[in-house]
């Protein structure tokens, strides 16, 4: 976790949230949801109904009495009688208990799965729903479906994801918000480029920014910068003619991800080659938004855009290029070969078919235009402000 101060998500968002997955709960006859998460960066499910944040792992069996967390922190005994504290006026109150836990400790591998089983057994549930099954640490799932064979496990995820990719009204506005904090940090990334500066430099001074515009996660590591066709390193000085490719993604206040995406030339007009290339990517990523209407496949359009691709000329995309973002930086739909997730008027979305030197990665020279959009009835409408054109930068 990048930075301590954490928005809450209000109780009454929270409260819709945990009530839209006791509804999945009871039209899938499920007694109680169990989740795991590994951190800020890929928060899951736990983050989205509880708005906790947390350094280290945590476990999570939801129903509609109680949220009970099981994380690490002080020991107590596996069947301690932990108290409910009520965390709103609304929302399910938390029930917490805690042990020496993190994953390296192989002498506590079944802690977590131990003190699950003893609350399921108290709480007298028949039936468990996997909510996230992939976050699921392979220890409780292991441990649980050894020790409760007399009980019956499902899969929730999919009917869940059904139902909670659409965007609250609280939820669009905290993705509003995020979407301006990318645009505020593409405009002091275009301040504080220079001649002198390496892409180590500008991504820590980024970094800060963020910091202090209280995002609570940051993905580093995202600028590609090139000199004629070379690369360059990590900490090889840009000169006045280079190329610099940023890529920014943060998670806001309350943990919801965004991203956007630019390139500047350092002190000259961009080349005519690039202005071509540029004018050929917001073609497609224009097309592509377009497509994105209610109703589309996932995977459809992910096809539709790599024939876009190879009609302009470019190496069709190996990776994802148009995907959700939620409180996990890449969230369903992912636009992959197998997701058939259908579209839905109020997904938030991010779009960045790309500009590459090879037929596989990112490695420079690279570009795209990212932007997030938001889904509605004719298609994918843009949010970002960030004029979507290449950059001089002036020195």
């Amino acid at each position: 976790m990048l930075n301590a101060v954490h928005m809450p998500v209000p109780d009454e968002e929270l409260r819709r949230r945990q009530d839209l997955t006791l509804k999945v709960m009871k039209e899938n006859g499920v007694d109680a949801v169990i989740m795991f998460t590994w951190g800020d960066m890929v928060a899951g499910p736990i983050k989205w109904l509880s708005s906790v944040a947390h350094y280290y792992s945590l476990g999570a069996i939801m129903d509609k009495d109680c949220f009970a967390i099981f994380r690490s922190g002080d020991e107590y005994p596996l069947d301690a009688d932990m108290p409910l504290v009520k965390k709103g006026e609304t929302q399910l109150p938390h029930r917490v208990w805690s042990c020496a836990y993190v994953p390296g400790m192989t002498h506590a591998t079944e802690s977590f799965g131990k003190a699950m089983e003893i609350y399921i057994r108290k709480k007298g549930f028949k039936k468990l729903g996997w909510l996230g099954l992939n976050y699921i640490n392979a220890a409780i799932y292991k441990y649980l479906t050894e020790n409760l064979k007399d009980l019956e496990f499902v899969d929730l995820t999919p009917a869940w994801d059904d139902a909670r990719l659409v965007k609250g009204e609280y939820e669009m506005e905290r993705y509003k918000h995020v979407c301006y904090i990318h645009d505020r940090l593409l405009d002091f990334c275009y301040a504080s480029l220079r001649p002198n500066m390496t892409n180590r430099m500008l991504d820590l001074e980024v970094l800060n920014k963020a910091m202090e515009m209280g995002c609570v996660e940051f993905n580093t590591s995202l600028i590609r910068s090139w000199r004629g066709d070379r690369p360059l390193g990590t900490d090889e000085q840009y000169q006045i003619g280079d190329y610099v490719y940023m890529l920014i993604e943060v998670a806001g206040p309350s943990g919801e991800w965004g991203e956007i995406s630019r390139l500047f030339r350092i002190g000259m007009e961009p080349e005519q080659i690039w202005l071509d290339r540029a004018e050929k990517i917001l073609e497609i990523t224009a097309k592509v938004a377009k497509a994105c209407v209610p109703g589309a496949v996932a995977e459809e359009v992910f096809e539709y855009c790599k024939k876009l691709q190879e009609e302009a000329g470019f190496y069709p995309e190996s990776r994802m290029c148009i995907h959700g973002q939620g409180v996990d930086i890449v969230d369903l739909p992912t636009f992959t070969p197998g997701d058939r997730t259908v579209l839905k008027e109020g997904m938030f979305i991010a779009i960045h078919p790309a500009w590459a030197s090879g037929p596989k990665g990112s490695v420079p020279p690279y570009f795209s235009f990212t932007d997030n959009y938001i889904i509605e009835k004719d298609g994918a409408h843009r949010v970002n402000k960030t004029p979507q054109k290449l950059f001089t930068v002036e020195v």
